[in-house]
């Protein structure tokens, strides 16, 4: 089995800028890019890498696009599927709707009551089990006793009877999940032709995902593992920390930062101290200096940390946030652990009218939306639109005609220029009522209860009184901590006040990758002051 080379680095080094682009670039002298292939764990990394790539001029020079690195730059799932599958992909999302709806699975049966509110709960079970490369049995000896508890009044037997109807399911329906694409890889797949092979955040490669790469690594020249053992936070699901630590011992190590500024690189180092001592690991971390323009060149990055009691506590440190959020064009970060937390985030951002997204995905409430509310007194008055503000305001108008005899309620190309809602009344594109709505209130377009819907006008006139930004992508984002890993944003606020039963080392790990995603400023939202410094 060949032996992958390490390159280590705190969070922010430029594990993928200085050292995965830069390696690219020296490969590229060497192979041809069709056997040089960069796997991550997720999407978002995956286009994180080829986007930097995409920068280099000797990429550019070769005329090498988006398509060229469709599995030669992605996640280490879409290359086995690539490799070894011909099935079509059985989702989480589709796993859900087989529970709900397919009366012939077993799981339709059960409640989800059964499974403390998640009957879905048996999916990350098998995936965990797999993950560690255990079977159902030899996972439920492993997994603690609360995590046991949590499927009673099941058995061990039940949920191998479950899994068993789960497979035959699955090859009745020839579809595959995510833990068929390695499996299937390592079982069918030939080694492929393969110069040069870079694992980014190679630390949450579980014990199936290192088999599958080993197999990948096999005709290699040269195989690379990426990552930092500090910000293992995957061990639920097979990541060993434990092995990587020991693997990576001599390695080489990045430590400049360019990312975390003083404070933060201060806080992160304070929490993950113990585990440094614990393996004798104890890094050079540099914070980062000030981007050129930000402020005086050269200087370190001076930042805060505010301590929040919770969401509704009127202190001066929520102020601070609030006052910041506002009033600049930096961008946030609320991270947490337990997904319950999301409630609280989205309450509290709704309650301040702060326009926000989740990360990778649209914000709450469209921009485009919030704009067209904006701009509805000044159309509905008999002001000239432009092309794409009418384009706008056409998928939200109530009161469209059919155009042409089509049967089409779409906006029409042929509309070529700039348009008051009269002429448009005029033209026959739209009826006399439009212009007599008293206010926009984008009728029709949510389906939902009348409250739901009033609560969404009452944001969006929030969100218009605070004056926000409404071009570009929103500045505030949230999700839990196991989706941000690998993400940079301005400012980062910690929820902390719902924890999850981990060791004591997950616990410092999770906290050390929540904190390190921001450059200047952090808050933490917590009813204990010790969950800051990382101490129990």
């Amino acid at each position: 089995m060949k032996k992958p080379n390490f390159m280590v680095g705190p969070p922010g080094t430029g594990k993928t800028s200085e050292f995965i682009t830069k390696k690219y670039k020296e490969l590229l002298t060497k192979y041809s890019h069709t056997k040089i292939i960069i796997l991550s764990h997720t999407n978002v990394a995956a286009d994180e890498i080829r986007d930097e790539i995409l920068k280099l001029p000797e990429v550019k020079e070769k005329g090498l696009t988006k398509k060229t690195f469709k599995y030669k730059i992605c996640t280490i799932h879409s290359y086995c599927k690539s490799k070894a599958l011909s099935r079509d992909v059985f989702s989480y999302e589709d796993h859900i709707s087989l529970c709900i709806k397919d009366s012939r699975f077993k799981l339709q049966r059960i409640s989800a009551s059964d499974f403390e509110g998640d009957k879905h709960k048996f999916y990350k079970y098998i995936s965990d089990a797999f993950g560690k490369g255990m079977t159902l049995k030899e996972h439920w000896k492993t997994c603690g006793e609360s995590n046991r508890n949590s499927y009673k009044p099941y058995s061990i037997n039940t949920i191998v009877e479950m899994q068993d109807e789960y497979e035959k399911y699955k090859k009745d329906k020839q579809v595959c999940d995510f833990n068929d694409m390695i499996k299937d890889f390592i079982e069918k797949a030939k080694e492929p032709d393969i110069d040069a092979l870079i694992v980014d955040e190679a630390q949450d490669s579980n014990i199936p995902q290192k088999r599958a790469l080993d197999k990948m690594a096999t005709n290699t020249k040269e195989y690379w593992f990426v990552g930092d053992p500090d910000q293992t936070i995957f061990d639920f699901a097979g990541a060993d920390a434990e092995t990587f630590y020991e693997l990576s011992k001599g390695a080489e190590e990045l430590e400049q930062g360019y990312r975390c500024g003083q404070t933060i690189n201060n806080l992160c180092k304070q929490i993950i101290k113990p585990i440094w001592d614990h393996y004798g690991t104890h890094r050079t971390w540099r914070p980062a200096n000030y981007p050129e323009g930000h402020e005086k060149e050269g200087q370190l990055i001076i930042g805060n940390h505010y301590y929040l009691p919770n969401y509704t506590t009127d202190c001066s440190h929520l102020r601070i946030l609030l006052d910041k959020i506002r009033n600049t064009e930096e961008t946030f970060l609320f991270t947490y652990r337990g997904n319950p937390s999301d409630t609280f985030v989205k309450n509290f951002f709704e309650q301040h009218g702060i326009e926000y997204a989740h990360v990778g995905n649209t914000a709450h409430v469209p921009k485009k939306e919030i704009r067209c509310h904006k701009l509805w007194p000044e159309f509905a008055s008999g002001k000239p639109m432009s092309l794409q503000q009418i384009k706008d305001f056409w998928d939200y108008l109530s009161s469209k005609v059919i155009v042409h005899g089509k049967g089409e309620y779409e906006f029409k190309d042929w509309i070529k220029k700039d348009y008051t809602i009269y002429e448009l009344i005029k033209l026959k594109l739209l009826k006399e009522t439009s212009v007599n709505e008293k206010d926009f209130r984008l009728i029709r377009v949510q389906k939902g209860k009348k409250e739901d819907y009033e609560k969404r006008l009452i944001y969006i006139e929030k969100v218009l009184r605070k004056g926000f930004n409404l071009e570009g992508d929103a500045r505030v984002r949230y999700a839990n901590i196991h989706t941000v890993k690998g993400l940079t944003f301005d400012n980062v606020i910690v929820d902390l006040t719902r924890t999850r039963p981990e060791n004591y080392f997950e616990q410092l790990r999770l906290k050390y990758v929540a904190y390190s995603r921001g450059r200047y400023d952090c808050w933490t939202i917590a009813s204990q002051r010790e969950y800051t410094l990382g101490v129990e």
